[in-house]
């Protein structure tokens, strides 16, 4: 959506400028107290001229309007330099740092599990900054400690030269620098969320987010293309330490605007009023993050596999426990697929960049190729996959798990085509074979499997917890994922995959364990698809509530009553103080509130 509206945008006309005066308030934000609210539409006149128009200079005159100039650099900051730019550079960086490290393929993979952990530690966050402020805002002390805890462990990277002995503290390390970038991405998503409800805006900001992300991740390349192979990866990790200094001052300053917090009685009612649902936030970081992590790295391999399957027990339990039960079932099944698909990154990638001492008749990928060109591709791969996604919004929501599903592994054949060398006999080269089946393709495919998983999640969100469930919720599918990288590990050993970038290494079952890992076991997920309504994607009545239900900002605890079953016949479900939720079958399902 995000795409079509911005080519929307690029293809219209210059438009002609409102004749409105605009006065910035002392904050920075622009008053448009004096200026019609919304017309027919839910828009305000500006957006709604800004969509007729469709010029770039109505489509950022618009934005400004809305969200102010100040804030609307602030979003540049987060979402062009921080997570497109930094993150992407931070990210491509691992691989060669750990292979100078003397790092073997499968503890490269259990490192990126502890590094990345921070992602799946968002809900957490976002429910602590809620409820438990640091200093006289929620989100300004949060974000200032995540940016020095950024600067950190960016700047002792860049500066440090590790060996393999210290290859947990440098995971750790990263691991403080994607803090910084998970932070700074969920509070000022939650922000900008809020201003789009107060000014009634469209989806302007969306398609500006998106496109930033973009950019910043293509710049990420074009600095991984000059300098990854030539200099190494800490130049390029240290590159990112003034984009901290920036990030902590800007918020200092206070470019992304708050009002003071409450009163900690009235925080305290906050809290008590979903008790279960902020225990399920401290499970998830606690249990399903930090414990994960330890065992990753100090516990071995019958630890990890332990504290994995424990730990995803415990979670997908409570979760059954705390959220409305047609929720609970759809995110385990989002919760299984994010499994499922058996990470292999660590193993694929020695295999992509390995000497003749590793891989003698390999591809030999420099850095810069497999990082920064694929990377490009990549981006192009997503976007086409986000069309194509668009194309199914009629279809069931099973329907779309199942043919996406498909398409995920239909990627991985690539992998298959290229270890197997039949793209030489074929006289395909590694360079085309890889840039224009793996990388575009797997991008193509990753794009379109997140994409149901998200539309679900919004639609099946309580209201008025909507920003806590689905953080929550996202929080799942990152543990899934970590899961799935820890398994895809195990089973590596398992079949005796021996990997490091000089040699030698062991590759003769790596065809067998992709089969296993990303073509079979996410075959085997199919079978769990009546844990999915039956609705279409673009049945909003079907996911109608009438009234919220009681969330973290609600006066009393939501009741755990079972649900009954109402009639299906009725189109508009009626009461008072009571709320509906679709059952997989299609059916409503009425939860009284009392």
């Amino acid at each position: 959506v995000s795409f079509r509206l911005w080519l929307e945008h690029l293809g219209g006309q210059k438009a002609q400028r409102k004749a409105m005066d605009v006065v910035p308030s002392s904050d920075g934000a622009n008053n448009l107290a004096n200026a019609p609210s919304s017309n027919g539409n839910g828009d305000s006149p500006a957006i709604s001229e800004a969509k007729e128009s469709g010029s770039m200079q109505s489509f950022l005159q618009t934005l400004r309007r809305t969200f102010g100039s100040r804030f609307l650099c602030y979003l540049v900051l987060n979402y062009m330099f921080l997570k497109g730019m930094v993150f992407t550079m931070l990210q491509t960086s691992m691989l060669p740092y750990f292979q100078k490290m003397g790092v073997k393929g499968v503890e490269f993979q259990l490192a990126s599990v502890v590094a990345m952990i921070p992602w799946s530690m968002k809900g957490f966050i976002g429910v602590l900054s809620d409820i438990v402020p640091i200093g006289r805002f929620h989100k300004r002390g949060y974000l200032l400690l995540s940016a020095m805890l950024g600067g950190f462990g960016v700047c002792v990277l860049g500066l440090w030269r590790p060996g393999e002995g210290h290859l947990w503290t440098a995971a750790a390390l990263f691991g403080c620098a994607f803090t910084f970038l998970a932070t700074f991405d969920l509070l000022c998503e939650g922000k900008y969320s809020e201003m789009m409800r107060e000014e009634k805006a469209g989806s302007e900001v969306l398609t500006f987010v998106w496109t930033m992300c973009q950019w910043g991740s293509l710049l990420a390349a074009a600095v991984l293309y000059f300098v990854i192979d030539s200099e190494g990866p800490r130049p390029v990790i240290l590159g990112c330490l003034p984009f901290a200094f920036v990030a902590f001052w800007r918020t200092w300053m206070g470019d992304l605007h708050e009002e003071p917090a409450r009163s900690w009685k009235s925080l305290r009612a906050k809290a008590y009023s979903e008790p279960e649902l902020f225990l399920l936030a401290l499970l998830m970081a606690c249990c399903g993050s930090l414990v994960v992590a330890l065992a990753t790295a100090f516990w071995g391999r019958q630890g990890r596999l332990l504290a994995a399957v424990s730990v995803s027990v415990l979670l997908v339990v409570f979760s059954f426990r705390t959220l409305p039960r047609v929720l609970a079932r759809s995110n385990l099944y989002m919760f299984i697929i994010s499994i499922s698909y058996l990470d292999l990154s660590g193993p694929l990638s020695y295999w992509y960049t390995g000497t003749d001492g590793c891989v003698p008749s390999g591809p030999h990928f420099s850095y810069s190729y497999f990082l920064a060109v694929s990377n490009v591709v990549g981006s192009a791969g997503s976007m086409l996959g986000a069309v194509l996604f668009q194309s199914m919004q009629s279809w069931s929501f099973r329907s779309a798990f199942r043919v996406t599903t498909f398409v995920q592994i239909s990627a991985s054949l690539f992998d298959l085509f290229i270890i197997t060398r039949m793209n030489l006999t074929l006289g395909i080269p590694d360079a085309f074979a890889y840039l224009f089946g793996d990388a575009a393709c797997q991008s193509i495919a990753a794009q379109m499997i997140i994409m149901p998983q998200a539309l679900l999640t919004a639609r099946l969100c309580p209201r008025g917890a909507e920003a806590t469930v689905f953080a929550i919720l996202a929080g799942f599918q990152n543990f899934g994922s970590n899961i799935g990288s820890i398994l895809g590990a195990q089973l590596a050993e398992t079949y005796g995959i021996q990997c490091s970038r000089l040699g030698p290494c062991n590759f003769e079952s790596l065809i067998n364990l992709i089969i296993l890992c990303h073509i079979l076991a996410p075959m085997a997920c199919l079978s769990f698809l009546f844990l999915v309504p039956t609705a279409k994607m673009n049945d909003e009545k079907a996911f109608a509530t009438d009234s919220p239900p009681p969330s973290f900002a609600s006066p009393s605890p939501s009741p755990l009553n079972s649900p009954r079953v109402s009639d299906p016949d009725s189109p508009e479900p009626e009461g008072d103080g009571e709320y509906f939720l679709l059952q997989d079958d299609g059916m409503v399902v009425r939860q009284l509130s009392g």
